[in-house]
């Protein structure tokens, strides 16, 4: 009886050994890796310039229930779990070399192998939640533009079951992550106007066309009617049964219904050919939107036309343009697209008093030069 016990005495404190020896694998905290994404180039730079932290929702998916989705951070809102950028000394940083991004208390992967989480974010200068973020759903209701804003989201990361480590690829990409990636789009556009005289103009007013003729052009009651500054941006997923990005697919639709313009600054000295431009209006945020018609630049120029430094002609010439007609080097711009920027130069003949408008959009990126190192 006695060895019967010492028996069963053995075999408890086997078990009991085993489940120690199991609990006592480390736990893995969940850390992210962000950044600027340009579609066209697939060139990736650091947020840090525009913001140091981001709102993140977590969706779990657990073993035995997959089928159902839990608020993995456990929020009270609806706003989601602040993310954070950390130095090597997991300190919180806002400038400077990145190690890792986190919560500000750490959440573990789930260690069944048929668990996984996705992961949503979204940052906003002004702070405004979207008014739907599931996994399937993204979305800001009625936004009002202003001139300073920065709306940002992350193509969604499906299916994660622990940090990545080089055996992570983006879809159809070769880049690998030791974090969850959170790569990121301006969801807003951005549009500069700007102002010049053109080079045959200024040989001209050098003397070496026709004598010591020369020309200052001045600009004045400049505006751009007909764009629209509120709107709603409704954006869809879908698993893509794997660990992987899959960006969002949707736009933005107009809702205010009466649109606002803009107003430019008068130039009041002589406008030049400096490849810098005279700026009109700095580059401010807009609602992403077609160019329509309705979009109508009017300016007034003025030209005085002086001989040997001698005023003896004196012009003011108003005009409008239908910004819709306008086309550049690189054909017309159809509509201000979201994670771009747009410049208008207006350029001016003052011989022939004919202008010219030059549009140009490219990427909107920010590149900071110090790229988190945790990818």
């Amino acid at each position: 009886m006695q060895k019967y016990f010492i028996i069963v005495a053995v075999t408890m404190l086997s078990l009991v050994s085993c489940t120690k020896l199991e609990d006592m694998a480390p736990p893995r905290p969940i850390t992210f890796s962000t950044a600027i994404y340009k579609p066209q180039t697939k060139a990736e730079v650091s947020i840090m310039n525009e913001f140091t932290n981001f709102s993140c929702k977590a969706f779990l998916h657990a073993a035995g229930y997959e089928d159902e989705t839990q608020d993995f951070f456990k929020t009270a809102n609806t706003i989601g779990e602040t993310i954070y950028a950390y130095d090597g000394n997991n300190s919180v940083v806002t400038s400077g070399t990145v190690a890792y991004w986190a919560p500000s208390h750490d959440y573990y992967w789930p260690k069944a192998a048929s668990s996984y989480i996705n992961f949503i974010g979204w940052w906003d200068k002004r702070g405004v939640a979207p008014d739907t973020s599931t996994e399937t759903s993204l979305s800001w209701e009625d936004y009002t533009v202003a001139t300073d804003d920065n709306l940002l989201f992350a193509d969604e990361a499906w299916r994660y079951n622990g940090n990545p480590n080089s055996i992570y690829h983006k879809e159809g990409e070769g880049e690998s992550y030791k974090a969850v990636p959170m790569l990121f789009h301006h969801a807003l556009a951005k549009v500069c106007f700007k102002a010049a005289v053109t080079k045959t103009s200024q040989a001209n007013a050098t003397g070496s066309d026709n004598g010591s003729t020369t020309w200052d052009v001045t600009l004045s009651d400049i505006s751009l009617a007909g764009v629209y500054n509120k709107g709603t941006l409704a954006l869809t997923n879908s698993d893509p049964s794997s660990a992987t990005t899959r960006a969002w697919t949707g736009s933005w639709d107009i809702t205010g219904q009466t649109p606002t313009t803009l107003n430019m600054r008068d130039v009041t000295s002589a406008l030049t050919t400096s490849v810098d431009r005279d700026t009109i209006l700095a580059m401010q945020s807009v609602l992403p939107q077609s160019v329509t018609n309705s979009m109508i630049l009017t300016l007034t120029y003025n030209i005085v036309t002086k001989y040997s430094g001698v005023e003896y002609a004196h012009e003011k010439i108003q005009t409008s343009i239908d910004l819709s007609t306008i086309s550049g080097a690189s054909g017309p711009i159809t509509s201000w697209d979201m994670n771009k920027k747009i410049t208008y130069t207006i350029v001016i003949n003052p011989e022939t008093t004919l202008v010219r408008i030059d549009p140009a959009m490219v990427d909107w990126v920010t590149d900071s030069g110090s790229y988190p190192n945790n990818n």
